[in-house]
């Protein structure tokens, strides 16, 4: 069970009009898929709609693993703020920069007397509002009318969110959107032109958006009250023929808020909002299909297993090496719904969730104790009002471990949990204060601790993330040896066990796959530092890197392959990879062998006379 400090999240009128009104309007009649059908012409699934699950894409035949099933691109998108002058706020390209000598600022922003400094400015950008980069000059006046409606409030943004405590990235989504609705025009409320890449996809209509959830009665008064007066000074500087009412601003940053999805590009991270992708794909804490975001800023829809036909087409919100508890809060706060996918609904002793929230039984220390703690959540507004009810649900609890049923008090279970999270937040303090060797000492004291002595499941949360710090904290220490130790442990408890039916994430993961890559190419460096080395143990520990960078590499390629395309840049550096760790692999066993002594041969056996045949006489 995960000890959480989450908020509360206050009822408020609104909520009780919402409430109110849906159990007078009774049930909603089934979504119309008409709008979104054209992709059936392209892809292979097919749409539904059901009161149950609400719209749906299903697999329209057996599908591999691999298969591309949706490409969309953003009703509007964003570059995130540390991003910001990185990516062409259109095409989301790299930005040239050039070099700009200006007066040296002190902490205060001051300028320091008789002193300059140089710095990095993009080659193209808005004049006027300093707020847009661009790859090109070509970019930015295609980029013009959409930029246009936004320029005079982009200038303004940052002190309107300050003033009203309210984040940028929500205002500049809802000028995206506002920009890309008034670059649409009567296209806006047309239906999408599906295409099966990239190249043919256009984005996809601001009407679409419209057709998402906006949740915002689950927001409490006063973050609406903060959004409300910072939107209203946003839409006065937006142009009166481009400009929205200040309720369907409100209702736009909502909807952007709560369908969001952030994907990598160039390096860089862009958040857009793509309803074809957030309407037909939900949730599942066992996907069988993932988000991939491509250079251009589209967003791929990729199955990452096997899928039957008819079989339901699911990706992951959150990250999922996590306690189930602790998944099912961030999605209810994130997302504002309760997870009920077959992975959170099976009972925790027989899911592989019972080793990443385990604590390892005091009296066996076999098993791991199991407390069934998340009630089923029906009525999704009721939970909203008060989340700390799920703590409330452990009191005078006990815990039983699976494997010889001895009982403890679930609060000091929790106990156990919030003294691991403490020291684990100390040694993350470290290491953002810059402290790493310390950061490394508080680090393995907390395996030491947790781990080594029993306490925590080896595969509980908590250990993976710490042995995930001491890789980056061992790197940046040169302690490269321990690094690949750590490296090598995360992929064995990404994995799981041999004996659950189903591992903590799926086998082509894109998280699991990054750290297979990351471990791979540093065995295979580090192998040919070693590789100097030519006693017997130099030579061992070389063999033995070059063997595991072989077999790292091995299961990286085949996962970027499902995930990202055989023909994608990220399968083609790992395959660049594979072949030069089987090249030095081979190289090294050939020169090895031939450096091995020669055993005489053996001196020829001197023939044998043959055996003389021995006769019997009957009596």
């Amino acid at each position: 069970m995960a000890a959480t400090t989450e908020p509360t999240v206050d009822a408020n009128a609104v909520q009780a009009e919402a409430t109110a009104a849906k159990k007078k309007k009774g049930r909603k009649p089934v979504a119309d898929n008409t709008k979104y059908q054209g992709v059936e012409q392209v892809m292979p699934i097919t749409l539904k709609s059901s009161h149950a699950k609400g719209r749906h894409a299903v697999a329209a035949k057996d599908l591999a693993a691999g298969t591309l099933v949706a490409v969309e691109r953003a009703a509007a998108a964003i570059v995130r703020n540390q991003s910001f002058v990185s990516l062409c706020h259109r095409c989301f390209g790299s930005v040239p920069t050039r070099a700009q000598t200006r007066p040296k600022l002190d902490a205060a922003g001051k300028e320091v007397a008789g002193q300059k400094e140089t710095i990095h400015v993009p080659t193209h950008s808005c004049a006027e509002c300093k707020m847009a980069a661009y790859c090109s000059d070509g970019c930015q006046k295609q980029h013009a009318g959409e930029h246009g409606v936004q320029c005079a409030a982009l200038a303004k943004c940052n002190d309107i969110a300050g003033a009203h405590q309210v984040p940028p990235e929500n205002l500049r989504a809802v000028l995206a959107l506002i920009g890309r609705r008034a670059a649409q025009g009567e296209r806006a409320d047309r239906a999408p032109v599906f295409a099966a890449q990239a190249a043919g996809a256009e984005a996809t209509p601001y009407g679409c958006v419209l057709d998402l959830n906006s949740n915002r009665h689950y927001l409490d008064r006063n973050s609406i009250k903060q959004l409300q007066a910072a939107l209203k000074d946003v839409v006065a500087l937006v142009p009166e023929s481009a400009r929205v009412s200040l309720s369907e601003a409100v209702e736009l940053a909502c909807i952007f808020n709560t369908n969001e999805h952030s994907i990598g590009v160039n390096g860089q991270q862009i958040v857009g909002v793509f309803p074809f992708s957030a309407l037909y794909f939900p949730h599942s804490c066992m996907p069988n299909c993932v988000f991939v975001g491509e250079a251009n800023g589209a967003m791929y829809v990729r199955t990452i297993a096997d899928v039957s036909a008819a079989a339901e087409l699911t990706v992951s919100y959150v990250d999922l090496f996590q306690p189930r508890e602790q998944r099912r809060r961030e999605l209810l706060l994130s997302r504002h719904f309760w997870c009920k996918c077959r992975r959170c609904s099976q009972p925790l002793s027989q899911s592989i969730d019972r080793l990443m929230d385990g604590i390892q039984c005091a009296q066996c220390h076999k098993g791991v104790m199991i407390f069934e703690e998340t009630k089923e959540v029906e009525d999704i507004n009721e939970l909203m009002t008060d989340i700390a009810a799920l703590d409330q649900e452990i009191q005078g609890k006990f815990a039983v471990c699976e494997n010889c049923e001895s009982k403890i008090e679930v609060t000091h279970l929790v106990d156990v949990l919030k003294a691991a999270i403490t020291d684990y937040s100390a040694a993350h303090a470290a290491i953002q204060q810059g402290r790493l060797t310390q950061a490394r000492v508080l680090l393995e004291r907390f395996v030491d601790n947790y781990e080594d002595k029993r306490v925590l499941s080896p595969y509980n949360a908590y250990l993976v993330n710490a042995y995930t710090a001491l890789i980056r904290v061992c790197t940046q220490l040169d302690d490269v040896d321990r690094a690949i130790r750590y490296n090598s442990l995360v992929v064995e408890r990404m994995l799981g066990p041999e004996s659950e039916l189903l591992p903590p994430v799926p086998r082509h993961f894109p998280r699991l796959a990054e750290y297979q890559m990351s471990l791979g190419d540093t065995c295979l460096k580090q192998a040919k530092k070693k590789a100097t080395n030519r006693t017997p143990a130099g030579r061992s520990v070389t063999r033995r890197y070059l063997k595991e960078a072989r077999s790292a590499l091995e299961a990286a390629y085949k996962s970027r392959v499902i995930i990202f395309g055989e023909h994608s840049p990220r399968a083609t550096e790992a395959r660049r990879l594979l072949d030069s760790a089987k090249k030095e692999y081979d190289a090294f066993v050939q020169a090895t062998d031939k450096k091995k002594p020669k055993k005489p041969e053996a001196p020829a056996a001197a023939p044998q006379a043959p055996a003389q045949a021995t006769s019997t006489s009957s009596a």
